[in-house]
């Protein structure tokens, strides 16, 4: 297995997650009067690290069929930025499900897109390195797939990785779908504590479990599911002095109509939750969120969207949210149309046969969109999750590259 060789960037290096206005990635713009498209780079499809082959139980799509050679860099589910530019993207589950992605290694990989911009920038990523989660210290109280082997490496039968944040030590905290759980990783991707169950924030003694819950699979301590499949952990913010996370699901229960979504606190002295909560209220067009950011307190972001891709009136919205009094509906405010952004410079470059939203007014087209970075009060780097390789959102045809933006926005967050 490959072997760090930067550490990752020592701690010095690293920066925490939320506002960054040292970013050397973020050009110098103009004032704006609407969201304007000011940066882009996208990662190519057909990107592998080293690993074993992997693919064995997909059948492919797109033209893009196993054995894949290596492992595929793709399905970014979550991002952080890192003081010299780069970036931290944890890809997701893999290729999908926990029954097709035994042969696909978690992983968080550091990556350096060049952006294109009106200045400069060729548009490219740079993969320079990854993390690999593993759990040598046998926490997980449940089979996994490398179950008897010494490092224990996790793959995406055993865990869906959807979040992610950092603490000041360096390392992280990541939010799973399949329990929901939260899992704590040194800096070095080796697994500090058991997975955290999630209580229910309003019955006392109940757990929220999905039904790919992996202790209900092997029929231990059986909980009746109540998170709604692919409805786990999918967002999660830190507070800005980084002492709580705010686990967000990606649904609502599977027992309530409101179209609320459950967000826990928890604290990270104690390690565990608070019993405090609120609600986010889906917006009638949209089936899930992709991500939450906080840029104070009480403030932040939050990635709202349907189902669609390859649509031109899918739904993929930026919403500002405030916290309020616990146990009631956050405040949400649309700030951002992610199908509609100013493109004067064309930055997304030339368009192959078949592209869509790619012209003066630019969209992200895509199904899974997972990751936001608040890189200062005016700017924001949003990611796709390519699904690889079956997401074809920007050409039906063709599939999708993982795709990074920078946003201006024309009224400061703070």
């Amino acid at each position: 297995m490959k072997k760090l060789t930067l550490s990752l960037i020592t701690l010095s290096m690293l920066a925490l997650a939320g506002c960054n206005d040292d970013n050397d990635n973020v050009q110098a713009q103009p004032v704006v009067t609407e969201p304007t498209l000011i940066s882009f780079a996208k990662l190519k499809v057909d990107t592998y690290a080293a690993g074993p082959e992997s693919g064995a139980y997909v059948k492919g799509a797109n033209g893009i069929y196993p054995p894949f050679p290596g492992q595929p860099v793709q399905g970014f589910s979550a991002a952080l930025k890192n003081a010299d530019g780069t970036y931290m993207a944890m890809s997701d589950n893999g290729f999908g499900s926990q029954d097709n992605s035994a042969d696909y290694l978690l992983r968080i990989y550091q990556v350096k897109p060049d952006f294109r911009s009106q200045a400069k920038g060729s548009g490219e990523v740079e993969v320079l390195d990854f993390i690999q989660l593993k759990d040598p210290n046998r926490l997980i109280p449940f089979e996994i797939v490398n179950n008897n082997s010494p490092e224990r490496l996790l793959t995406g039968a055993d865990f869906d990785p959807e979040s992610m944040q950092r603490e000041a030590d360096g390392s992280f905290w990541i939010g799973d779908e399949f329990g929901p759980y939260l899992l704590h990783f040194s800096k070095d991707g080796v697994l500090l504590d058991a997975p955290i169950a999630l209580p229910h924030p309003i019955q006392a003694g109940v757990e929220l479990r999905s039904p790919q819950n992996q202790l209900n699979k092997a029929q231990i301590n059986y909980v009746e599911p109540l998170v709604q499949r692919s409805g786990g952990f999918e967002g999660m913010a830190i507070s800005p002095d980084g002492k709580y996370l705010y686990p967000l699901l990606e649904k609502p229960l599977s027992n309530d109509s409101t179209g609320q979504l459950i967000m826990s606190q928890f604290d990270l002295e104690t390690k565990q939750y608070t019993g405090k909560y609120y609600l986010f209220s889906l917006d009638s067009k949209a089936s899930a969120i992709g991500d939450f950011q906080l840029f104070s307190p009480t403030e932040g972001i939050i990635i709202e969207r349907d189902d669609t891709e390859n649509n031109l009136g899918g739904y993929k919205k930026l919403i500002k949210v405030k916290l309020g009094e616990i146990g009631q509906t956050i405040q949400r405010e649309e700030i951002v149309d992610l199908m509609d952004l100013a493109n004067p410079n064309l930055l997304y470059g030339t368009p192959r046969t078949g592209d869509i939203a790619t012209g003066e007014r630019f969209g992200f087209p895509f199904q899974t969109i997972e990751d936001i970075i608040i890189e200062d009060a005016t700017t924001l780097t949003v990611f796709n999750d390519n699904n690889f390789p079956g997401s074809s959102g920007r050409n039906a045809k063709l599939a999708d590259d993982n795709e990074m933006i920078q946003i201006k926005l024309p009224k400061k967050l703070y």
